[in-house]
């Protein structure tokens, strides 16, 4: 199994409050939806559900954070990150996305259960192949945290059948998949290749490259 970090209780009340009261769109049970909200190292912002202050207090006050984390799992990594995701996600009742490993750009990948009270966690894999399944269980303003790679880094998540799930998926990130790959030891143009068949392959096939 790969290296992650679990941190219970990551946002502070104030935050995980703000963050569970956010008006979203209705979701019915077999859709996904996602609320990009993203801030640069330049001050750039998109913003989709949560306003540009807003993002702003979250990039201020958890990006060390994050970047502290992110030294302990791959430190080579560091100078490569360009800008955040404070992505909000909900996942209805009876959905799922299948078993994969995030986009080279993810240079540390996050997610925060907000609500409800009880869902089904991240579910980890040793490979592909869905071998070793391992849930990181459900407990609202608890954090998983990884590094991808190539090599690893497998997983899914799904509904619980009952109740559509919230969370917050906070990742650093980067522009520069070439050094990724080179830090990842793996070939840039297969990799490269590879990210523009996924997203068709998905919408196909219901699984990920």
């Amino acid at each position: 199994m790969f290296e992650y970090k679990i941190i219970d209780n990551f946002l502070d009340n104030e935050d995980f409050n703000i963050l569970n009261k956010i008006q979203l769109a209705k979701v019915n049970e077999k859709q996904i939806k996602t609320y990009q909200n993203r801030i640069k190292r330049n001050g750039e912002i998109i913003s989709e559900c949560l306003s540009r202050d807003y993002i702003k207090l979250l990039a201020d006050k958890y990006n060390n954070k994050a970047l502290k984390i992110l030294e302990d799992l791959s430190p080579k990594k560091i100078p490569l990150w360009e800008y955040s995701d404070f992505n909000i996600i909900t996942t209805g009742s009876h959905s799922s996305f299948p078993i994969h490993r995030d986009t080279p750009n993810k240079l540390l990948s996050g997610v925060v259960y907000l609500y409800p009270q009880k869902n089904t966690g991240t579910i980890l894999y040793s490979n592909r192949k869905g071998d070793n399944p391992t849930t990181i269980e459900w407990k609202q303003n608890r954090a998983l945290f990884f590094s991808r790679n190539e090599k690893n880094s497998f997983h899914s998540y799904r509904g619980d059948g009952l109740l559509n799930r919230v969370a917050l998926v906070f990742n650093l990130c980067t522009t520069n998949i070439k050094k990724v790959c080179e830090i990842d030891q793996v070939n840039f143009l297969k990799v490269k290749i590879r990210e523009k068949i996924s997203p068709y392959y998905y919408r196909f096939f219901n699984k990920v490259l």
